[in-house]
């Protein structure tokens, strides 16, 4: 599948590296920080951190795998 949007490798390995971190950071703040408090709370924050980081990892990793113009030519 070329992507028409991400026209060189150095575009989509950005985007798919802001989407790795975006995943780091959505799993750290909502599975993470509620099991280090005392008592833990908001386990539909753990259940919501975990299908938001791997939504983002998805896409990482699709984006990852994906061919740009550059690579096409």
């Amino acid at each position: 599948m070329k992507m028409s949007i991400l026209r060189t490798q150095q575009q989509k390995d950005n985007l798919a590296k802001f989407f790795w971190d975006m995943a780091k950071v959505a799993f750290t703040f909502f599975v993470l920080a509620p099991l280090a408090q005392t008592p833990p709370s908001g386990s539909i924050r753990i259940v919501a951190g975990l299908a938001i980081g791997f939504t983002l990892v998805s896409i990482g990793y699709i984006l990852d795998g994906q061919q740009t113009s550059e690579d096409a030519q």
